[in-house]
């Protein structure tokens, strides 16, 4: 019989959680001194032990989230035209007709290895005399979130809840799918809840580490998953009524958030990983100090999906057209419709005055500068053609892949904030939905919108308050999640996917993504995805 993980694989879990060297990887997460003697059956003996452990679930959620986490939550939606130089892998995606041997989007390898030390961290914690209860929490947590996951891209998936220390037995890991509810019901549910009640004040918020704050993100989307608005709702305010986060308001501030160019000269290079802002909950961090691993593994996949020289995916034109339907970049258009809204942005041009004299004279740019700000060329839009950019959100120079150390962001405050609007309509508060989107409106420097506008039903708001999601969040793997959460997924992508001649239509079973082959060869007991 096989397994759902090789021999190989099996060992390098073992020896990566349990064995001599588990040093403290993600450098900038702790300040702590590598692990370098550990017994095998005596591992859990102190709490440096216990934070050994987590730190190495999430260097594993490193190498989980790099690159499944876009091909999963971003490239699936309509953000996105293909480009013709997309490798086959890619372009499944783009087409949502992914076959059973696209190891890019399908391997959950690494999922397991996450899961399989926050089992471990999860079983032994509790045996350490005076043990930090947050670090139990964190462990409850990173399984929590790996689960929630796995469930929502393949639905039912093989379930482990005790850590598998070596090889031996192998016929103990060939397992069937389990039912998702089950999944849902009795280990993610039970870890958040569990974590909640583990995690004390202090830990009301990291920038890299689960934390209460994090914690109530990530319930959020499981309850909104589950169609439970009101406990998603009760989760998004305790974010809120943290008073630890807050919008940025400036063009710079917002680009800041995520721009990491790493310091290279040229008119078009960024800062040096500032990647820092009071929006900012949680990230998955890169070092670069930290050997990249086999297969980059820990290096953020972001540059090579997004801003490679030849990339995959474009931005979209149907998405750019969107944009600057709804903020114009040309100064009439934007008069007309917003005749009493400057915009943020503006540039410094000579000109000659009426002397013949050449002086400064300040331009305003029409637009909405998160448009130019997330787009190959910045406010020259000669650079690229619709439908023909990069999206430029986090990096507008070209540099190697295994200098991309560039944190991913999992939960930011403006994503919590139109979220809350979307459950406040679907809550029949569509007072407090229009506040909230006018909140981000207003820190972005944009027009405000009126209820006219906002929608006369509360699926047109629904709609408009996607749209805002859309473009606020573009390039953070929201929107796949978010057409998959409110019911959209085949509405929407189906007449783009039905226009392109290698897109399949979606049905209901092809939401999920079908098991990699690789994992059906390895565990006999496994049934490939329905529909596939």
């Amino acid at each position: 019989m096989k397994s759902i993980y090789t021999h190989q694989h099996i060992l390098k879990i073992a020896l990566a959680t349990l064995v001599v060297s588990f040093a403290l990887s993600c450098d900038d997460l702790v300040d702590e001194s590598p692990i370098s003697e550990i017994n095998p059956n005596g591992f859990f003996r102190t709490n440096k032990d216990a934070l050994g452990s987590v730190i190495g679930t999430y260097d594993a959620m490193q190498g989980a989230v790099r690159l499944q986490h876009f091909y999963w939550g971003e490239f699936r939606a309509d953000n996105y035209d293909l480009n013709e130089a997309a490798n086959p892998n890619n372009a499944e995606l783009a087409n949502n007709n992914v076959t059973q041997g696209n190891n890019q989007a399908l391997d959950w390898g690494n999922w397991y290895d996450m899961i399989n030390r926050a089992n471990f961290a999860i079983s032994q914690i509790p045996t350490i005399p005076n043990f930090d209860a947050n670090l139990l929490a964190e462990a409850q947590a990173l399984r929590a979130f790996a689960y929630f996951q796995a469930i929502r891209v393949w639905g039912d998936v093989p379930l482990f809840i005790e850590p598998t220390a070596s090889a031996e037995d192998i016929e103990a890991l060939a397992k069937p799918r389990a039912d998702a509810n089950t999944i849902l019901n009795e280990v993610i549910i039970p870890d958040m809840l569990a974590a909640e009640e583990n995690f004390t004040i202090n830990r009301l918020t990291d920038p890299y580490r689960f934390s209460l704050t994090s914690l109530w993100s990530l319930q959020a989307e499981v309850y909104g998953y589950l169609g439970n608005d009101e406990a998603a709702r009760e989760a998004l305010l305790k974010v809120v009524n943290s008073n630890r986060f807050s919008l940025t308001n400036t063009p710079e501030d917002w680009q800041n958030l995520f721009l990491n160019d790493n310091g290279l000269e040229g008119d078009q290079a960024g800062p040096l990983k500032f990647q820092t802002g009071p929006e900012l909950i949680m990230s998955v961090n890169y070092n670069i100090t930290e050997p990249a691993g086999g297969g980059n593994v820990n290096r953020s996949g972001i540059f090579s999906l997004f801003f490679a020289g030849v990339p995959s995916y474009l931005m979209s034109t149907n998405l750019e057209n969107k944009w600057r339907e709804k903020f114009p970049v040309d100064s009439l258009e934007w008069v007309t419709k917003y005749p009493n809204t400057e915009p943020a942005l503006a540039e410094t041009l000579i000109i000659t005055d009426e002397n013949g004299t050449e002086r400064d004279s300040l331009v305003p740019i029409y637009g909405d500068y998160r448009f130019y700000f997330s787009r190959e060329g910045g406010t020259d839009l000669s650079v690229r053609e619709i439908g023909e950019a990069r999206m430029a959100k986090y990096n507008k120079s070209n540099y190697n892949v295994q200098f991309d150390d560039t944190d991913i962001v999992l939960y930011r405050y403006s994503g919590t904030l139109l979220y809350l609007a979307e459950l406040e309509n679907r809550l029949g508060n569509d007072a407090r939905a229009l506040e909230l989107v006018n909140e981000i409106r207003t820190a972005r420097q944009l027009p405000l919108v009126d209820a006219m506008v906002f929608g006369v039903s509360v699926e047109e708001r629904e709609l408009f308050i996607l749209d805002e999601r859309q473009l606020e969040l573009f390039g953070e793997a929201h929107r796949w999640w978010d057409l998959i959460r409110t019911g959209r997924a085949i509405e929407i992508m189906n007449p783009i996917l039905s226009s392109s001649e290698e897109g399949v239509p979606l049905t209901e079973e092809r939401l999920f993504l079908p098991v990699f082959e690789e994992h059906l060869l390895e565990n006999e007991n496994l049934e490939q995805t329905p529909g596939y």
